[in-house]
């Protein structure tokens, strides 16, 4: 046992000895060997420390002579050269001098900011898109960190340096929220009044100046003034709609575009096995659809607040709201690619490429869209407690 202790002690000193020698500078140069040309003798001389070059190699009565490196010229390491290396004297593209240039250093350049290090040249830093955040800014050397905004963030800018950003909370505020912030836009609020949507662009218009807009026969105004005493402001928008359509349902000029939405209109009320989807239904179609996706408690608001044939289009409201640079017919085309390889049920696929032919297919919807989806966009119409029955 004794003897067994000796010998591990031994090693413990012998490993402690070594690695005070690796991280310490030496005290005793390093050597390198020399054949002297007037003895022939194969000598063992003194290398230079960094910083210096050899003047004169040792004899065998003289050691290693060495000499400081001139300006602009550098020697990192112990070495037995009579030169010293010359200084970098010019960066690359998009560098800056990081440490100039002394007898011990080369010159460092690193990217200059909003610019990275890939193999050797210096790239922007990655910019992180609506909905995204940076959580990690970049470096000379490391790309910018992007991360989804999580439940009650926002980032509605295209940015390489903005995190996302807290909701505004409303109630805290001691507003009403009107619209709920999404992944790509904040909460917005309006003050405690009686009528919630009286901030909204299409309640806020007169109804009258709508009427003279519209072309063909206007309502009459005993109707209008009905149609506001009886309806919310944001429904005397659409009954308003309705009202016209039906008092130009013989104008030769307007009978196309009132044909294609009631054509439309039907079609989509046929789709009947959209009428039975369930939430499962719901977020699988939501997972299905490109770019940001629209958050599960708006689908569960939808399920819970609107009636069964409103859900499928009220989804891809909301889903489009959050992704305006998408077409609609193109979003539901990938999603029925993305359904299709995941084995969805054909009933949602049926329905799906029903609602996509019709949008796609039908150009007098598209003149009915043009003419009044501008005014029915905003999204709050379809975030009021109480849903819209039509």
């Amino acid at each position: 046992m004794t003897l067994m202790l000796c010998l591990t002690l031994l090693v413990l000193q012998l490993i402690t000895a070594s690695l005070s020698w690796a991280f310490q500078q030496p005290d005793v140069p390093p050597k390198y060997q020399y054949h002297d040309p007037v003895t022939s003798d194969v000598l063992m001389c003194d290398q230079c420390p960094p910083g210096k070059a050899v003047k004169r190699h040792c004899t065998a009565d003289t050691p290693t002579e060495c000499e400081d490196c001139p300006e602009k010229h550098f020697a990192e390491n112990w070495h037995w050269g009579d030169t010293c290396q010359y200084c970098t004297s010019v960066c690359k593209e998009r560098q800056l001098v990081k440490q100039q240039c002394n007898s011990t250093h080369d010159q460092l350049c690193e990217c200059a900011p909003g610019f990275h290090l890939v193999v050797e040249f210096c790239i922007t830093h990655s910019s992180c898109p609506p909905g995204h955040g940076m959580t990690a800014a970049g470096t000379p050397v490391s790309d910018t960190v992007c991360k989804h905004c999580p439940a009650g963030y926002f980032s509605a800018s295209d940015s390489s340096t903005e995190a996302c950003q807290p909701h505004r909370n409303c109630s805290n505020l001691g507003l009403k929220t009107l619209r709920w912030g999404t992944s790509t836009s904040d909460s917005v609020c309006a003050t405690q009044d009686k009528t919630s949507l009286s901030s909204l662009r299409l309640s806020s218009v007169p109804l009258e100046r709508l009427l003279e807009s519209l072309p063909g026969r206007r309502v009459d105004r005993k109707s209008l003034e009905r149609l506001k005493k009886s309806c919310s402001p944001q429904q005397q928008v659409l009954q308003l709609l309705r009202l016209w359509r039906e008092q130009n349902k013989d104008q030769d000029k307007l009978y196309g575009i009132i044909q294609g939405v009631n054509h439309c209109e039907r079609k989509v009320s046929r789709c009947n096995s959209l009428k039975n989807l369930t939430l499962d239904d719901l977020l699988i179609v939501t997972n299905s659809l490109p770019g940001v996706k629209v958050r599960q408690e708006d689908v569960r608001a939808v399920v819970s607040t609107c009636l069964p044939r409103q859900h499928i289009l009220q989804l891809l409201h909301l889903w489009k709201a959050a992704n305006y640079d998408w077409d609609l017919v193109k979003g539901l085309s990938h999603s029925l690619r993305v359904l299709r390889s995941r084995e969805a049920p054909r009933y949602l696929l049926r329905g799906l490429k029903k609602i996509s032919r019709i949008i796609g297919a039908t150009s007098v919807h598209k003149m009915y869209e043009k003419m009044f989806v501008s005014m029915l966009q905003d999204e709050s119409c379809f975030k009021a407690v109480k849903p819209l029955n039509e």
